[in-house]
């Protein structure tokens, strides 16, 4: 299992004593490899900007991180779990002859004498398979971005994932004779290939979540056979799936409006039980080989922790969603619904305590394909404390409610959700919650885009706009991002710049500059690789121009930046979201305090 995520811990398949996941290690994500038996755990990494992928071997002796600059271009480190001390402070290269690229996944069989990785250029994704500390072959070439999620456990059949709606949704290789099986998907049938059946090697058998406009159902894919359905295994909200042992069994987790519940399946029985689970939002898994499903855990009170379960206690039936987070700390946590003619726009509500209103500030979340959840997160809780009421809005094109509120408003990208804003921010109004003239947005990414673009289109809405890493011109973005992200485009807006023009003009937040009002802080890291800083530069000078207030900060360490890079830009925001939100706002502050004086650029 290769994990992206921090906090979510791999095991070795032969060894259940041995884990890694990564941490927080003096501002940067760090490998922390754990000896189980002892219970003890130590930082191996000092990776110079920090380690986002990582796994581990079969045999829990070696483990794998991918060492990458800030623009995430790099390669595959092998590392003991035990380093002698005499071990080179860089490990050597996992795989040798390769060139540097972005990670694209990777892959061992049973034994670990064999593994797959997938590295991408900008062009297409390249797949290399060899010993682990020998060279590397190159087997396959995919155009864009795809993504090698499985090598059987023979080591003698790869399966790539190229995009869900796509002619080559899945491509399955069979090494010993080059035999390839491609697996289509469509518009109205998106299929998602999750990993290969691990005992199964005369018959592999691909794990697969197929969507339809009203459904995700769980399947296998088999050659000569194709995709089979589980009749049993079909829900109205997002899932995943891992396999659970070697008898066929399956663990989903299944997401609906902001919560997680966990399920153990029996694809020959059709047989479903509940793993009981507390209430909230479960952020990653993994399974242990000794049947132990250990998990990450939050909600919105509680800080990420690691738990474990055994799927053995389950009980047996249909399982109720987690119910609605409590009142808990300093905050007031509530929900909100939103009707609207197509759906209700749900909303998660964090207020300082006490009767409102309150200056408010809509925390955006990016993607769009992801969504707000029940789960901790620490910018809440330092706006709360601030005087804020914080408002997490799951607009159309969020996640965890189905297909056709994921897909379902055509390709009119950024102002579809800026329109689910605009009427939660009215409601929030009319309940007395918000307060008139002090509303604003923050957002980060996907998030920030969405924030620059609602400064242009509907500038009297927003008090302050607060900008982390932004799409500011979306031509240039498409042109200047990564592989996998102009996949992502291509889907939202049926295509690239070059073959619908007019839909980017109508979502770049460049098209509207000559409304845009300010006051607009914006942070941006020079190193981006997703949301490239050129076209950030050029949105800001065109504000410089037009005498809008607003700040510059800029950020190290690629998107988002590193932690330390990231705190302080969040304090620079908070200061002036403070200037900007103040009731008597004559005067908008840089982040130094000094009256902001329109023909400068600040943070700088």
């Amino acid at each position: 299992m290769t994990v992206h995520i921090p906090y979510a811990p791999a095991f070795a398949a032969q060894r259940p004593e041995r884990s890694v996941e990564v941490c927080l290690n003096n501002g940067l994500t760090q490998v922390l490899a754990w000896d189980r038996h002892t219970d003890q755990g130590r930082f191996r990494t000092t990776a110079p900007n920090g380690v986002t992928a990582y796994d581990i071997e079969p045999d829990g002796r070696h483990f794998w991180w991918f060492d990458a600059n800030p623009a995430g271009i790099g390669i595959w480190r092998r590392q003991p779990f035990r380093s002698p001390a005499t071990a080179p402070e860089t490990p050597p290269a996992a795989l040798t002859g390769l060139p540097p690229g972005r990670q694209h996944g990777i892959a061992f069989d049973a034994s670990g004498r064999r593994v797959a990785v997938g590295i991408g250029t900008d062009t297409e994704t390249r797949c290399y398979v060899g010993r682990p500390g020998e060279p590397g072959h190159l087997v396959a070439a995919a155009v864009g971005y795809a993504t090698v999620i499985g090598l059987t456990a023979d080591g003698e059949t790869i399966a790539l994932a190229g995009r869900a709606d796509s002619d080559t949704a899945i491509s399955v290789i069979r090494l010993s004779d080059g035999r390839l099986d491609v697996v289509a998907g469509s518009d109205r049938r998106r299929i998602w290939a999750l990993e290969f059946r691990p005992d199964d090697q005369s018959h592999p058998q691909l794990l697969v979540i197929v969507e339809t406009p009203e459904h995700y159902r769980v399947g296998t894919w088999q050659r000569d056979r194709g995709i089979a359905l589980a009749a049993a295994l079909s829900y109205d909200t997002e899932v995943t799936a891992h396999w659970y042992g070697t008898d066929g069994q399956v663990l989903i987790q299944h997401d609906h409006a902001g919560r997680s519940r966990l399920l153990l399946a029996d694809l020959t029985k059709g047989e479903v039980a509940a793993i009981n689970t507390p209430p909230g939002t479960i952020l990653d898994l993994t399974c242990a080989p000794g049947g132990e499903v250990h998990y990450v855990w939050t909600r919105e009170s509680v800080p990420p922790q690691r738990r474990v379960t055994e799927p053995a206690a389950a009980t047996r039936g249909a399982a109720r969603p987690a119910g609605p987070a409590q009142l808990t700390g300093n905050a007031q946590r509530s929900e909100l619904w939103t009707p609207q003619p197509y759906g209700r726009i749900h909303s998660f509500l964090a207020t300082p305590p006490g009767a409102g209103p309150w200056p408010t500030l809509f925390l955006v979340h990016g993607g769009p394909y992801l969504h707000d959840r029940d789960a901790y997160d620490p910018r809440v809780e330092l706006l709360v404390r601030a005087g804020y009421a914080v408002v997490r809005t799951n607009y159309r094109g969020s996640t965890g409610y189905g297909p056709r509120w994921q897909r379902g408003f055509g390709h009119r990208v950024g102002l579809t959700q800026l329109d689910d804003l605009a009427s939660v921010r009215r409601h929030l109004l009319h309940r007395g919650i918000a307060e008139p003239g002090r509303v604003g947005l923050c957002g980060y990414s996907w998030g920030g885009y969405l924030v620059l673009l609602a400064m242009g289109v509907a500038p009297a809405d927003w008090s302050v706009g607060l900008a982390v890493a932004p799409i500011a011109d979306y031509p240039a973005a498409y042109r200047g991002t990564t592989a996998a992200l102009r996949e992502v485009d291509d889907e939202l807006f049926g295509g690239g710049p070059d073959d619908v023009p007019q839909r980017y003009r109508a979502a770049s937040p460049m098209t509207y500059l000559d409304q845009v009002r300010g006051p607009l802080f914006i942070a941006a890291a020079g190193d981006d690789d997703r949301c490239p800083p050129g076209q950030v530069r050029r949105y800001v000078a065109a504000l410089r121009r037009r005498r809008v207030p607003h700040q510059l900060h800029w950020m190290s360490g690629g998107h988002l930046g590193d932690a330390t890079s990231q705190t302080h830009a969040f304090d620079e925001l908070l200061r002036y979201a403070g200037q900007a939100l103040r009731p008597d706002r004559t005067r908008v502050a840089t982040a130094d305090g000094r009256p902001y004086q329109p023909t400068s650029q600040g943070g700088r």
